[in-house]
């Protein structure tokens, strides 16, 4: 009797105590931050942004893992993939630095372009459109920029130029501190900016204002580690991808929580650009 016990036991003992790492490949976590409407944490909409919404439809047709979210500051989230840890992060710049040690997805969303966002009665100081380099090398204006963040390839060839001096790892400081005037300026997508305001029961006190250098549309992409595992989560988000970018349910949250005009320029580009990127 005791060999039958251990003939049937013995081997889920083994599997369980020599190979942890084996179960342990089976998790992926996902780093999310309160960066609303793209990703919200908390309140009445929490869960309800781009980024969640895009992320539930990759785990749904993924049941193979367990998706795990953990709420993390964004610089966490680069450290965690340059470690090669498995995580991943959805909204993703994909820029040649990252490139070093992450693999990126097929397009999930759509960034348009980045404005100079500025408090609205300040804008007689801001008349656009503005030179965003001319606004970097005038000390006499400040902003902040997002640690570890892609801007977009010219933004980011600016910034690396003329470095701003005041830097920040959650976007509700930044606007805090725009509203407050301890900054003059942000760069930033204007729905992103607005939106904060609004939670912040500051609507319609930030204004956007075009630049004269970036008018480019970007795309976020899932993020993994450049090792082994990081690449076959990708194979396998992208298969996803391909199979849901072009119905309507994964159209309509793209579109979510923009404005009408918005809409028709995400609309124009969808078919044409957007799923033909690779």
């Amino acid at each position: 009797m005791l060999y039958r016990i251990l003939r049937y036991f013995l081997p889920l003992l083994l599997t369980s105590t020599l190979y942890p790492a084996a179960m342990a490949a089976e998790q992926i976590t996902w780093g999310k931050h309160h960066v609303p409407p793209y990703m919200i944490r908390e309140g009445e909409w929490a869960h309800q942004g781009i980024f969640d919404l895009t992320l539930d439809v990759i785990k749904e047709n993924l049941p193979q893992y367990q998706h795990v979210e953990l709420a993390a500051p964004f610089p966490r989230v680069i450290n965690e993939i340059k470690k090669g840890s498995h995580w991943c992060y959805i909204g993703m710049l994909q820029t040649p630095e990252r490139e070093a040690y992450g693999y990126f997805s097929l397009p999930t969303s759509i960034f348009l372009p980045l404005r100079i966002i500025v408090r609205r009665d300040r804008m007689a100081q801001f008349k656009g459109p503005q030179s965003l380099q001319a606004l970097l090398q005038n000390r006499q204006f400040t902003t902040s920029v997002m640690r570890n963040r892609s801007y977009s390839p010219t933004v980011d060839k600016l910034l690396a130029a003329y470095p701003p001096k005041e830097n920040y790892s959650e976007q509700v400081e930044a606007i805090s501190m725009l509203l407050a005037g301890r900054i003059d300026y942000m760069i930033e997508i204007p729905l992103l900016a607005f939106d904060q305001a609004r939670q912040m029961n500051r609507p319609g006190e930030l204004a956007a204002i075009p630049t004269q250098e970036a008018d480019e549309i970007v795309y976020n992409r899932v993020m993994c580690p450049k090792n082994d595992w990081g690449r076959n989560v990708i194979d396998q988000i992208n298969k996803v991808l391909i199979a849901n970018r072009s119905k309507p349910h994964y159209r309509s949250i793209v579109e979510k929580w923009h404005d009408a005009e918005s809409v028709a320029e995400i609309r124009r580009m969808y078919d044409t650009v957007f799923l033909k990127t690779p």
